[in-house]
């Protein structure tokens, strides 16, 4: 029985699904390229090594293993940032300065039964340290969303606010340090006021962490009260980093898009200055996140600041369904030409044509009824019933018919 079904968590795509997800990555990727980005690609099975030494996004019980002939432990591609960051550093030297890299994958992870095979397409920045990288990265991801139209909103933050405010603190359990990172991101203000009263912290410290929670919403005005928080230079330099990056995004014109959430502290080992997930309303799951990691390139061996972000393409065709937001345009076959058997050579020499100037070309022969040819033919736009010289076109798009001279069709090719 089991040999007839796929794998829990992976499924088949039959091609009007497939068809739809390649037309969105598609319109995404076409951004990407005209902010100057290529495309590049990263094998699906990598050495376990290059992620279980990196404190990263990736688990390790997440990884799908594999065991090689010679022992070596590998796995399937888990992320995709990681083997970008190892191919950049490996070949840094040798391009330009900056190096700017698009990427459609695949990610294999066993963090949900439902689903373990991810669709993901994404743009790194390497090689600038600026504010206008952070804020291009974060504009391209704006508008690789306006491209597919749907209503999202972006949350934007930064990790260097709570890691400067957890150097005030000393903490040495890690367990109280994920307590209090799990409060923040739930925005759990009861519990987590509760937690700094039995860590017995310094009053101007449980101040601004019983705050972080709260510092949401418009970019002026919680910009300002973040600033007045501030306990140590780290805290100052990530809001002025963060005000020069919303400044930048205001000139592209994407301000209306964008909110600030100091709450955003995930991933604080990975992560090392502004960092931003993206939401679409009417559907909770997160569909794009992203941020700055400087350190990463550091693991083979170069220092190249870095920033950039993922689109699960999967959860952002169901949140487009949801709103609404996706073509539905079945039409996939341009012309079906129906012919007699005496008018095959001339019914030939059409197609050709047709497919020469770039249309996708069905046939078949007016053997039976035209009504039984093309019951099942929804996803055709127009038919064209050859007669000798004479061509009957039926436009579905159009709900019109028209009979016109086989010459003259072809001259208005």
């Amino acid at each position: 029985m089991f040999k007839f079904q796929t794998p829990q968590g992976v499924k088949d795509e039959l091609f009007n699904e497939y068809e739809k997800k390649q037309r969105i990555i598609k319109l995404i990727n076409d951004t990407f390229k005209s902010f100057g980005y290529r495309e590049a690609f990263t094998p699906t099975i990598e050495y376990y090594d290059i992620f279980s030494s990196i404190k990263s996004t990736v688990l390790k019980d997440e990884m799908f293993k594999l065991i090689d002939k010679s022992g070596e432990i590998l796995v399937l591609r888990p992320d995709v940032t990681i083997p970008i960051a190892r191919m950049v550093a490996n070949n840094y030297r040798t391009c330009k300065k900056n190096f700017k890299v698009f990427y459609n994958h695949q990610v294999f992870r066993m963090n949900n039964e439902d689903r373990r095979e991810f669709a993901q397409t994404g743009v790194e920045f390497f090689g600038s340290n600026r504010p206008d990288a952070d804020a291009e990265i974060i504009s391209i991801a704006i508008k690789s969303l306006l491209k597919v139209n749907i209503d999202f909103h972006i949350e934007i933050g930064h990790a260097n606010y709570y890691k400067g405010l957890l150097e005030e603190m000393n903490i040495d359990s890690e367990e109280v340090a994920l307590q209090l990172k799990e409060l923040i991101e739930n925005k759990n203000f009861v519990e987590l006021e509760r937690l700094t009263i039995d860590l017995n912290l310094d009053e101007k410290v449980k101040n601004v962490m019983v705050q972080i929670p709260k510092l949401y919403g418009d970019f002026e005005d919680v910009l300002k009260l973040a600033k007045e928080l501030c306990l140590n230079d780290k805290m100052c330099k990530a809001v002025d980093d963060l005000k020069e990056v919303y400044e930048i995004i205001k000139d592209y014109g994407y301000d209306k898009y964008i909110s600030v959430d100091l709450g955003l502290i995930n991933h604080l080992d990975y992560y090392t200055g502004v960092i931003f997930k993206g939401y679409m309303a009417k559907h909770g799951d997160i569909i794009l996140s992203g941020g700055r990691y400087d350190k990463l390139t550091e693991n083979y061996g170069e220092h190249i600041p870095a920033t950039g972000f993922g689109i699960t393409i999967d959860e952002l065709i169901n949140g487009m369904e949801k709103q609404n937001g996706l073509d539905t345009n079945n039409y996939y076959i341009d012309y079906k030409v129906i012919y007699k058997t005496e008018d095959r050579k001339e019914a030939f020499k059409l197609m050709e044509l047709l497919r020469d100037s770039d249309f996708i070309v069905e046939s078949d022969t007016l053997n039976e009824s035209l009504e039984e040819i093309t019951r099942d033919d929804s996803d055709i736009k127009r038919i064209l019933i050859l007669d000798k010289d004479e061509l009957e076109i039926i436009d579905r798009e159009n709900n019109a018919r028209l009979n016109i001279k086989l010459e003259e069709f072809i001259k208005n090719l």
